[in-house]
């Protein structure tokens, strides 16, 4: 398991790392904005700022695990209904929302549609049969 601050420092080129050795900001390669390092009045790094990863959530519960008044994004109170799942797989690769890790192009992939309010009202859709036009 990869620690989030390893892995945001080392996806935004800040810390070296295997599957970043050029030390790209991977986020801004892979067009999810929003999501850079913040500095302190010297210029030193203090931390970084992504807000799109406090959503990814929504995309496998009801609601939240912690906080029950915030609503997600799944027809299922723990996990995807059936078709979100389906879906989930044939876009990104995911066969066990529980099990399966999200990586390479599928992840950026991911937040690049969440951010988008049309492919949310899809995805809660989903089990509705239901999908709005554009999509």
């Amino acid at each position: 398991m990869v620690r989030k601050q390893k892995f945001m420092y080392t996806a935004m080129g800040y810390w070296p790392g295997v599957v970043n050795m050029k030390r790209e900001n991977l986020f801004m390669k892979n067009d999810v904005d929003s999501c850079f390092l913040i500095e302190d009045d010297y210029g030193k790094i203090v931390n970084y700022y992504c807000p799109i990863f406090d959503s990814l959530w929504k995309v496998r519960f009801f609601e939240h695990p912690i906080v029950y008044d915030m609503r997600g994004w799944s027809n299922g109170r723990y996990k995807p209904s059936t078709k979100q799942l389906e879906y989930l797989y044939k876009e990104y690769g995911i066969q066990n929302l529980l099990t399966d890790y999200i990586y390479g192009e599928n992840l950026y992939k991911l937040l690049r549609d969440i951010r988008q309010t049309s492919w949310i009202v899809n995805y809660s859709a989903l089990a509705k049969d239901t999908l709005v036009q554009g999509r």
